[in-house]
């Protein structure tokens, strides 16, 4: 199976072992619960699918990877102490809390959340000298003399032998105590991934054209190694938006320092500085402003298969982005209403801005801990708390300058009206980048492959599809069948966002 059918299969077994009965009981025992055992190749995304799982069922999860374990962080560092038996004094041997046992504790403290998934990666590569542990561990979910604690799902995952010298092949007895899920390098699922977390356009559109070269591990000796893992092209996708950003050319140096395998890092340093020439060749921000040339139309008729797939991969992803960008701003403001509205009845009850301020953003900052801590917050949704705490500090700043708090609530009121506005324009931006795009590729092509090839696109991007959804442009989405939508194209100039936010100052004027 791949990546996203195993992440289904694990988080169907987490729910189920957290399901309890009528008495708050756990249905399955705590010993009865099969820790999932994940095999598959190495940078597929094993550890990712497991802080995604946290954050959707939003519970604790707390990692180790147990090749970095010894003896002492997993059972505890050995004590001597004294015991009565049967009227008698005895100095016994016994550990020390764990590592891991008193992380799982220390994380429920911090973030208030008695649930979890405790995650031990790599676990057919422990130390032998704890092995006879970690089958004690499986079984009973005790290290030592301390069991985690009710509540708690242990997940592990592993690489198969062929990929790391260092794997022990799990006995029978050991593999009964494991409820096993295999899983492989799927091209498909991991675009999906990729087009919602926005990985570089070059690295999506060259794996689309050759998806031979998304995964590969061939290792002849230890001293002649080729690869490309899923990892390498998300971690090389984040490098080289920083370095076009910072004006620092992308060459095949950077390239085969994530990319180790040779051949396939030339062709793509190849099929990036074509890319490169596409994209500027096509003029994307003119396209997307509805203002192409003939000229710009004609060329884009007659390109080549290449050259059309990076054109439209380029539109498609500034679209999705721009659409991205909106849902992410309208989550701001919907957050920020309920806070203003409070913090405006505060202000007209005679409290002090910066006593009314201080407590919204201490309390969000300290719930923002609490779930980086906890890591159940995505990328996307810390990026919203931390515009939300940085806008309760601007809201802070500019009320101190005013000399009473009737004009503090005005000015509170003129600020988010000010943001809703621009929000608004946000949104409408990028429902007209949405309306242009697919003009653009209507003019050109028709009603073809190509526009297939842009709704394919875009119904694998959850962002975009949710943001189609959340204005009522469905009629312009593919359906299931994959049919091309017989929507009325000709509406595309007559269409206006009609987009509105609830005043939350309306309890203030009624008051008053």
């Amino acid at each position: 199976m791949n990546i996203k059918e195993a992440k289904e299969q694990i988080e169907h077994a987490i729910r189920s072992y957290l399901l309890k009965d009528e008495y708050g009981d756990y249905l399955i025992p705590l010993e009865r619960q099969r820790p999932v055992f994940l095999l598959g190749p190495p940078g597929i995304g094993k550890t990712a699918i497991m802080d995604q799982i946290a954050q959707e069922m939003q519970i604790n999860l707390v990692s180790y990877a147990m090749t970095h374990q010894t003896r002492e962080s997993a059972i505890g560092q050995p004590m001597i102490v004294e015991k009565n038996f049967i009227g008698r004094e005895i100095k016994v041997s016994e550990s020390t809390m764990s590592e891991v046992i008193a992380n799982i504790y220390e994380t429920m403290e911090e973030t208030g959340i008695k649930e979890g998934i405790l995650f031990l990666d790599e676990i057919n590569c422990v130390d032998q000298t704890i092995a006879p542990m970690m089958l004690q561990f499986l079984q009973y979910k005790i290290f030592g003399k301390h069991q985690i604690p009710e509540g708690w799902v242990v997940t592990t995952a592993g690489n198969p032998p062929q990929y790391n010298h260092a794997v022990t092949d799990f006995d029978i007895a050991t593999l009964d105590r494991l409820k096993k899920v295999d899983c492989v390098a799927d091209f498909n699922c991991w675009k999906e991934f990729a087009l919602k977390a926005q990985l570089h356009t070059s690295i999506i559109t060259y794996l689309t054209e050759f998806p031979e070269n998304f995964y590969g591990v061939a290792c002849a000796d230890e001293n002649n190694q080729s690869f490309v893992t899923a990892r390498a092209w998300e971690d090389m996708s984040d490098m080289m938006k920083l370095h076009e950003e910072g004006g620092v050319v992308v060459d095949l140096i950077l390239i085969e320092q994530y990319v180790q395998n040779h051949d396939i890092a030339v062709d793509f340093n190849d099929f990036y500085n074509y890319y490169n020439e596409v994209k500027d060749a096509y003029e994307i921000d003119t396209i997307l402003q509805g203002k192409a040339s003939e000229q710009i139309k004609a060329n884009a008729k007659i390109a080549g298969k290449e050259e059309k797939a990076i054109l439209l991969d380029v539109l498609t992803a500034e679209a999705a982005g721009a659409m991205q960008y909106s849902r992410e701003t309208t989550r701001l403001l919907t957050e920020m209403q309920p806070i203003l509205q409070d913090s405006v009845e505060r202000l007209g009850e005679g409290f002090s801005n910066r006593e009314v301020f201080s407590n919204h953003i201490m309390r969000r900052q300290k719930d923002l801990e609490k779930k980086v801590t906890a890591r159940v917050i995505s990328a996307s949704n810390k990026k919203v708390e931390r515009w939300i705490i940085h806008n309760l500090e601007d809201y802070l700043e500019k009320t101190t300058d005013t000399r009473d708090n009737r004009r503090a609530i005005m000015l509170v009121m003129q600020m988010f009206e000010e943001k809703a506005k621009e929000v608004k324009g946000i949104t409408q931006a990028a429902v007209a980048v949405f309306f242009n795009m697919i003009k653009f590729v209507i003019e050109v092509y028709g009603l073809g492959e190509e526009l297939s090839t842009v709704f394919n696109t875009l119904a694998m991007n959850s962002n975009a599809v949710k943001f189609i959804q959340s204005y009522g442009f469905e009629e312009f989405m593919m359906n299931p069948s994959g049919d091309i939508p017989q929507a009325d194209y000709s509406k595309f100039d007559e269409i206006k966002i009609n987009y509105t936010v609830e005043d939350p100052m309306a309890r203030y004027r009624r008051g008053n």
